[in-house]
């Protein structure tokens, strides 16, 4: 009888353990504590004056909804981004908020949050957020754009009597001018990503912006790069600005050409405006100037905007009410937004929220805007930027004379049978 007892202790002892610890994990997973804190785990792969933005969402946070708390993850955009967001969805783990790149959204909207009806969406102009929903549906705050183009050095300009190029054939001469006095007239980092991003911006300009159906067409083998007039001169263009690079634009990565371009090496960066930050910390006395990358011809010239920063959610949050608040404060906090900017040195999407101080190569993208725009992100969702990378490989392969134009055209066609397109 006394063992029949022990046992029945022994097992609602057991038992209750059991439930307790079950419970405890429960909210853990949920992100909840015993003090009825809410913790929202954030994917961040923002690189700069990271610390000092975050400090200021997570205020912000506070200051509205005292019993949630922002837990962020740091990743590198370029090498985690993809392999993270595949892995978490696959462990059915997606953190409940992301910072997600504008082009990045086909390929993920099955496992975000559903903002199409939210106030704090329906708020934002049409024209900020026209390319961002997927099948007529929003799935997040647009956030920041970047601008593409020509940065350069003023200085060196005026120096030289130099205007700033309006078709591709005046920049080519303003190299040619630039080399005769001594000056390195690109700035080039073919070790990373440049090749990749620069083909995007050329065929943003060359390609897009006449047909912005074309990278589907090449899904539908519909067209090809081998046909396309167009990609042979953006291919050829590669080559023209490799001849004014410098000695070994292979082996200069993005933070030795911010340095070099900041210290004077170097005249023209064809880059994105988050190149601004690194460059001015490296000399925040350069004055640094952007005009459009040059079209072949001038009135296809146009500057290049890209939806770049852009906050969403997992459609499978177990906070989705707290996960939407923060979404709202995101997308109606001005004050948040210019703290944002002026750390990240960036252009913010909210309406009204301008960058801090004067700064000419801002003032030089607000007075090209009029001309007319052009969004990267059409090519960067119908090519995506694996396929890119790899024709940025057949470009370096053509550069170094290992491929023909031609071969490296065709090679690029012949790629495509190995890319996962759209959300499949």
């Amino acid at each position: 009888m006394r063992k029949n007892w022990m046992k029945q202790v022994s097992f609602l002892v057991i038992a209750g353990l059991f439930f307790l610890l079950a419970a405890c994990g429960s909210n853990e997973a949920s992100g909840d504590d015993s003090s009825g804190t809410v913790k929202l785990k954030v994917l961040d792969w923002n690189s700069s004056n990271t610390q000092e933005v975050q400090k200021a969402i997570q205020e912000a946070v506070k200051a509205e909804v005292p019993n949630v708390e922002l837990e962020f993850e740091n990743i590198n955009w370029e090498k985690d981004f993809n392999s993270i967001m595949q892995t978490r969805i696959a462990a059915q783990q997606l953190p409940d908020i992301m910072l997600v790149k504008g082009g990045d959204h086909p390929k993920y909207a099955d496992h975000f949050m559903d903002l199409t009806n939210e106030s704090f969406i329906q708020d934002i102009p049409e024209d900020i957020r026209k390319d961002l929903p997927i099948s007529g549906k929003d799935y997040a705050v647009p956030y920041t754009a970047n601008y593409q183009g020509v940065f350069y050095n003023k200085k060196i300009f005026a120096d030289n009597n130099l205007e700033v190029p309006k078709t591709w054939d005046e920049l080519m001469k303003t190299a040619k001018v630039l080399e005769s006095k001594g000056v390195t007239p690109f700035t080039a980092h073919f070790k990373d990503y440049q090749l990749g991003n620069n083909l995007n911006q050329f065929a943003s300009i060359e390609v897009f912006a006449k047909d912005p159906e074309w990278g589907n067409k090449l899904q539908k083998d519909e067209v090809s790069f081998a046909k396309s007039k167009e990609f042979k001169s953006i291919f050829e263009h590669f080559n023209d600005i490799y001849q004014y690079a410098g000695d070994d634009p292979f082996g200069v990565d993005f933070t030795g050409a911010a340095e070099k371009f900041a210290n004077g090496e170097t005249a023209m960066w064809i880059i994105g405006t988050w190149s601004v930050d690194q460059t001015l910390k490296n000399n925040p006395d350069l004055e640094l100037g952007f005009f459009p990358l040059p079209a072949n011809n001038e009135e296809d010239t146009k500057l290049i905007m890209q939806t770049d920063y852009t906050w969403t959610a997992s459609a499978n949050t177990q906070h989705p009410e707290e996960v939407k608040k923060v979404l709202e404060i995101l997308a109606t906090n001005k004050d948040l937004s210019k703290t944002y900017i002026d750390n990240v040195q960036t252009q913010s999407l909210i309406p009204d929220v301008i960058a801090e101080g004067d700064k000419p190569y801002l003032t030089d993208i607000e007075n090209v805007k009029a001309n007319g725009v052009v969004e990267a992100n059409i090519g960067n969702v119908q090519i995506p930027w694996p396929y890119q990378e790899q024709v940025a490989n057949y470009i370096a392969e053509y550069l170094l004379g290992q491929k023909t134009v031609g071969d490296a055209l065709k090679a690029s066609d012949e790629y495509k049978a190995n890319v996962k397109f759209g959300s499949e």
